[in-house]
């Protein structure tokens, strides 16, 4: 995807952070990720993410129609054994395509440009809670390394 594309991906990209979040997410943790202006937050990363040359954003395409996206990044750290880490962002598909493996070619495309791009390990997370994701990514051979507890200070 490129700038042309702007538009598609912030669509994606609103529901994946709007609509999904708010179906898999228990209301009362939305304060512990929320934003004051998420619409205005989305659109700055959808821009980061379009212009940014060290991010890819693959978009997938069904009979013409865009019906998924898939982004991802670089990073290094040469203290570690896997220095050079492909690392997934976002991964969002159309509920309309789920389950005919459009996730899985997107996450198989963006594995193919970690690999050609010298990368060691390729990387991602999600919510704790969303199991639909955690099975998604369990079936494409990731592992759970970690969990990040966060809570509300009064």
């Amino acid at each position: 995807a490129g700038p042309k594309d702007r538009a598609v991906v912030m669509a994606f990209h609103l529901a994946l952070y709007r609509t999904h979040r708010d179906s898999v997410m228990p209301k009362a943790l939305r304060p512990l990720v929320d934003y004051r202006d998420l619409e205005g937050v989305l659109r700055e990363d959808v821009q980061a993410m379009l212009t940014d040359r060290d991010t890819t954003v693959l978009l997938a395409m069904k009979d013409g129609e865009a019906v998924g996206y898939v982004t991802g990044h670089i990073e290094n750290d040469p203290r570690r054994i896997a220095k050079r880490r492909g690392i997934m962002g976002d991964w969002y598909v159309e509920e309309k395509v789920r389950g005919e493996g459009v996730g899985k070619a997107l996450v198989d495309k963006l594995e193919e440009v970690f690999r050609e791009q010298g990368c060691d390990t390729f990387e991602s997370a999600t919510w704790a809670f969303n199991k639909g994701a955690r099975k998604a990514h369990a079936a494409l051979g990731f592992h759970e390394i970690q969990i990040i507890y966060r809570k509300v200070l009064e």
